[in-house]
């Protein structure tokens, strides 16, 4: 088995090169579940300097993988030769990715090694890295624009009743390729955060 610097980024989220902006969203939430830090079973076969590393090399694999600009200049530099990919060539590409300063507006989701929280603006700068219109996946889920934009945008007042709620978050998060379950509790975690805050 390879090392982590020895692995190139769609080998590090285990996805092919040319999959999809769903597939690596996909692959990045289930590469950080596996390596999160209160995962006794990872920690039983790594070192915590080893975990660290390969908690690192997701967020950079994921990073310029879902940023057009980075991942096609990563997939000239590996395929540009005869005879398969080029994996020497790893550690400049990273060089390359950390000098291009990507604003943090562009970031799917928090750059850290806790849980993500999914709240409605979380989702939808994942839906925007994504490169998928509100209208794609409004067509896609079946459900209005408006309901997903009061949603996205944490419109309170504007949300529809709980039960029909899960029912679209489960949706939403099917079309982006997210774990519905993760989802619909991030969000009404969300929902009773700010109810506690309101009454206080």
């Amino acid at each position: 088995m390879k090392g982590i610097e020895q692995q190139t980024y769609y080998e590090i989220l285990e996805v092919k090169p040319g999959a999809s902006a769903k597939e690596i969203q996909k692959a990045y939430e289930h590469a950080k579940e596996t390596f999160h830090e209160d995962s006794l079973a990872v920690y039983s076969l790594f070192t915590e300097q080893e975990i660290n590393e390969i908690q690192v090399a997701i967020e950079e694999a994921y990073r310029v993988l879902m940023d057009e600009a980075l991942r096609k200049s990563y997939d000239q530099s590996h395929f540009q030769t005869p005879g398969g990919p080029r994996w020497e060539k790893l550690p400049e590409i990273r060089v390359i990715s950390r000098e291009k300063k990507i604003p943090p507006s562009s970031l799917a989701v928090p750059m850290s090694t806790g849980e993500v929280v999914y709240r409605g603006r979380t989702l939808k700068q994942i839906r925007e890295r994504m490169g998928i219109d509100l209208e794609i996946v409004s067509e896609d889920t079946k459900i209005s624009a408006k309901t997903l934009e009061s949603i996205e945008e944490e419109d309170l007042g504007r949300l529809p009743p709980l039960v029909y709620l899960k029912g679209f978050l489960k949706g939403y998060a099917q079309c982006l390729g997210l774990d519905p379950q993760k989802v619909v509790e991030g969000y009404l975690s969300f929902l009773d955060e700010h109810k506690q805050k309101a009454t206080s």
